[in-house]
């Protein structure tokens, strides 16, 4: 429709109607073939078909990304409802087959290009794709048998039939029986032998060094009369000096001789306790045999002379480091997740266990009795840590939640919990003893200030660029409190500067999970780092 409006001043001053041409004889084809030229040189664009060779015995062939869940639920689709959409995000184009959808199929190979948001297909295809279902569902509850009495013993409930279903009988002949009460009375025979040799079995250790050879006749747990502490300047290590093997499963937990290390004690998941020789010739000099189960936890005392292991069979080791004999045990009902003796010199006879039923348990050494009980958390407590001139503790679990406590008071004095907050699995304390670290479950390592006795979050300061969901990955501190590492999901170590928090090295540590980190008390620059490949190393 045309409009034509006089210019004459004349018509506009006497208000004479404006002339209108109704459905003028106009040429579009150039238009029509214009659209056609654009539709074809998009499609050329988009799959490529158009001004070039053949790639393919069928045709041309294009590397598209998609979504593998996307691909999966158009595969499904076009299995069971004979169409599926082009998961190329770039094109919704439908794909139909012949048997399932014919006027889909048929429409499609008379040229018209069916797309997903096209109302044809949503009408058609769709709408009776939820007949279809809802048709079979009605059929499905038809021929259901009903489900009769609830208060009588014929009630099928959601477990009743379909009314043409007929259920078989099967009968075993007597050979299969013998078979079966055979292996019956197997395994019923290496479950009693099994409780045997636990009630038989004597924890005990095994010497590979002898020790005058290895330590001139002076005591094991002994230092080296060249080894003392002096304030030092640490420095992020480089290479691997050492490869410890030994261990025939995943090293779960490695821990350093207090005050010196020059020896060190490594637990894995083949039931063994392991103790290496640092500074001398670097290799294992005693094995601890007493756990029937993975090993969970270590922990030294202050002097060294005992430490503590705390294994998946449900116990609680009190070993002598000198001798390696176990001086009380503690049997336990739940599976033990961390152990830690009070630093406290006059409080080194009692230590805290949490495990998987929510509870924090105060135990003593001397008499391997429970002495207190700090019950308010939901679920299996995770760490441990002292502050505060040992005076107080934090505890983590994997409700995600913090709870501050006064050690010997079962009352929690400060709660910290957040929506934005994850689980806890590993923390460290520096050395100033003025800042505490957690190893949260989403990649990052949060920072808490505890100056005074005080408990505060530091938002300015993150660790970051790890991924560590999934697995305690184990947190240290350098012995000036310079650095911070910690361990990786992928089997590196990352050290970040404690002050800007920036990432300064990474190094690919192991071939599995990097579960544990430990940096040594006195050599400025020595790193042990122990993962799931079975294996420990010594960095420098």
């Amino acid at each position: 429709m045309l409009v034509d409006y006089s210019d004459d001043e004349q018509e506009i001053m006497d208000n004479k109607p404006k002339s209108i041409l109704v459905n003028p004889e106009v040429d579009c084809s150039h238009l029509v073939k214009k659209k056609e030229e654009e539709k074809a040189l998009e499609l050329s664009k988009t799959y490529n078909f158009l001004g070039q060779k053949k790639n393919h015995l069928t045709g041309n062939v294009e590397s598209v990304y998609y979504n593998d869940a996307v691909f999966e639920e158009q595969f499904h689709k076009f299995n069971v409802y004979g169409f599926a959409v082009d998961p190329n995000e770039r094109n919704r184009r439908v794909i139909a087959c012949n048997q399932k959808q014919e006027e889909l199929s048929t429409l499609m190979k008379e040229g018209y290009d069916v797309d997903a948001a096209d109302p044809l297909f949503s009408k058609n295809v769709l709408a009776g794709m939820h007949k279809e279902d809802k048709l079979k569902q009605q059929e499905l509850k038809q021929n259901r048998v009903k489900a009769n009495d609830p208060s009588k013993g014929e009630f099928m409930g959601p477990w009743a039939g379909q009314q043409d279903e007929q259920f078989e009988n099967i009968q075993m002949n007597e050979e299969q029986q013998k078979l079966l009460d055979q292996l019956e009375e197997q395994r019923k025979q290496k479950i009693d032998e099994s409780k045997k040799q636990e009630e038989n079995f004597v924890p005990y250790m095994e010497q590979h060094v002898s020790q005058t050879e290895q330590f001139g006749g002076r005591q094991f747990i002994a230092p080296p009369p060249e080894l003392k502490y002096v304030d030092h300047t640490c420095y992020i290590p480089k290479r691997c000096i050492q490869t410890f093997h030994g261990h025939t499963k995943g090293v779960q937990v490695c821990k350093f001789f207090p005050k010196f290390g020059h020896l060190m004690l490594s637990g894995s998941l083949d039931h063994k306790i392991k103790m290496w020789d640092i500074i001398g010739n670097k290799q294992c000099v005693r094995t601890y045999y007493g756990h029937q189960g993975a090993l969970r936890d270590l922990n030294f005392s202050n002097d060294g002379r005992t430490f503590l292991s705390a294994g998946y069979d449900k116990k609680i080791l009190v070993w002598d480091t000198e001798y390696g004999k176990v001086t009380q045990t503690i049997n336990l009902q739940h599976f033990p997740y961390c152990v830690r003796l009070n630093p406290d010199p006059a409080k080194q006879h009692s230590f805290l266990l949490g495990s998987s039923d929510k509870r924090i348990k105060q135990f003593d050494i001397r008499s391997g009795q429970q002495t207190l009980v700090y019950d308010e958390h939901l679920q299996a407590i995770n760490t441990i840590t002292y502050f505060n001139q040992n005076r107080k503790f934090v505890s983590s679990s994997d409700d995600k939640k913090l709870f501050i406590w006064e050690f010997g008071i079962p009352v929690v004095i400060k709660h910290i919990s957040d929506p934005e907050m994850h689980a806890v699995t590993a923390t460290a304390v520096n050395p100033s003893g003025l800042n505490w670290v957690g190893q949260q479950s989403n990649n990052l390592i949060i920072v808490y200030d505890t100056k005074a006795g005080n408990f505060r979050m530091n938002r300015k300061k993150n660790f970051k660029g790890h991924v560590s969901a999934g697995y305690a990955c184990g947190v240290t501190f350098s012995a000036d409190g310079q650095f911070l590492a910690s361990g990786d999901s992928e089997g590196r170590v990352f050290f970040w500067d404690w002050k800007t928090a920036k990432s300064y090295r990474t190094i690919q540590a192991h071939d599995n999970v990097c579960i544990g980190v430990e940096w040594h008390p006195i050599e400025p620059s020595k790193v042990v780092t122990c993962g799931w490949d079975g294996v420990l190393k010594l960095w420098d």
